[in-house]
């Protein structure tokens, strides 16, 4: 056993301290902190199955493994690939107390360590770790994901190679299975029975391949262009916006009654999360708003013209779902219901013409 864990280790220190060396960017110097920090925690356990604890009580307590610390490197490797930017350092607040904590036990006495190991340690200060490590796990993991998400959509608007965005969906995929296997344990030690040093073996070779995965492809992938988002910290949206609604309302797609924002998003050649904000900010109106403004603006210019026919099918052919809709966006955008508009719009139009005949 530990000669497994301590060969998968070694080549993670190795590759670790190249990428490191190696490479000065912020994604490659926190990549190989990470790797560091999964080597730590595997470090207990490949000394451990060789008995060095046995040999060498004294051992009790380093601080070799600081699990929490995973988490927020593995989110400080996204910023860097996603953002370029370094993460706030709260994020550090719980790896360095978990860190101080560990460094402080490791210097009491032997016997006092003992007795703080059997009545504090392990009944009361391992299962809080243990749900502080799984909480952080997948909170970072959830985080990553959006970041994901909106790297993603970031390289569809600019109809970017998604190369970039594989890379980081494999570290969290790589990172997820951890997390997933980890909180089997954690599962099975809750419901059928406590785990012991050598029951969790299973885990830390699963930690083992992951971290050397991580390794491998971050010092593969180095000099790999990460393309982060790249965005100017002030935007005019008036005239983007101005300009979707110019081709909206040209090629006649508000007419469309299943028009979305995902559908409208697609024609127009961008992302929702870019077309929500231009409409917010450019119009400082929603997407709703923004297409039934025009659908009510055509039925009210019919009922201006005079057209005949009813109401609801002139709302019906603009576009609207359902006549309570168009009612009251309707009354929104007028002050007045479309029955009244109509008959507003046919005095005016019957005082006009006796004008019309006079002046010609």
């Amino acid at each position: 056993m530990s000669l497994i864990l301590g060969l998968f280790e070694a080549q993670m220190l190795v590759l670790a301290a190249a990428i490191i060396i190696g490479r000065s960017g912020r994604a490659q110097r926190s990549l190989g902190g990470l790797l560091i920090v999964l080597c730590g925690m595997l470090t207990p356990f490949a000394i451990g199955y060789a008995g060095f604890y046995d040999r060498w009580p004294w051992l009790s307590f380093a601080p070799f493994a600081v699990p929490l610390a995973t988490g927020p490197l593995l989110y400080a490797h996204l910023n860097a690939l996603i953002f370029d930017r370094p993460i706030p350092r709260w994020h550090a607040a719980l790896p360095v107390a978990q860190f101080a904590y560990q460094a402080i036990a490791f210097c009491l006495p032997l016997d006092l360590r003992g007795a703080f190991d059997r009545e504090v340690q392990r009944p009361w200060l391992d299962p809080i770790l243990a749900a502080l490590l799984l909480a952080s796990m997948i909170g970072y993991t959830v985080a990553g994901l959006r970041a994901l998400r909106r790297h993603r959509n970031w390289l569809l608007a600019r109809r970017s190679d998604l190369a970039a965005a594989r890379r980081v969906r494999a570290v969290l995929i790589a990172y997820a299975a951890i997390v997933t296997v980890r909180t089997g344990y954690l599962i099975v030690e809750a419901l059928v029975a406590p785990l012991s040093y050598f029951d969790m073996f299973g885990f830390y070779v699963v930690l083992a391949v992951v971290g050397n995965y991580l390794a491998i492809e971050g010092w593969g992938q180095a000099d790999t262009r990460p393309q982060p988002i790249v965005e100017p910290t002030e935007r005019d949206w008036r005239p983007v916006a101005a300009g979707w609604m110019d081709r909206i309302e040209a090629h006649g797609w508000w007419r469309d009654p299943d028009l979305d924002l995902a559908g409208l998003a697609r024609r127009l050649g961008t992302n929702t999360a870019y077309l929500s904000r231009g409409f917010n900010e450019g119009l400082g109106l929603g997407f709703a708003e923004a297409i039934n403004g025009l659908r009510v603006e055509h039925v009210a210019a019919r009922l201006r013209d005079g057209a005949d026919g009813d109401i609801l099918t002139l709302a019906i052919d603009a576009g609207f779902g359902s006549k309570a809709t168009f009612n009251r966006v309707f009354k929104e955008r007028f002050g007045v219901t479309p029955s009244a508009y109509r008959r507003v719009s046919t005095d005016k139009n019957d005082a006009e013409r006796p004008d019309l005949q006079r002046t010609t």
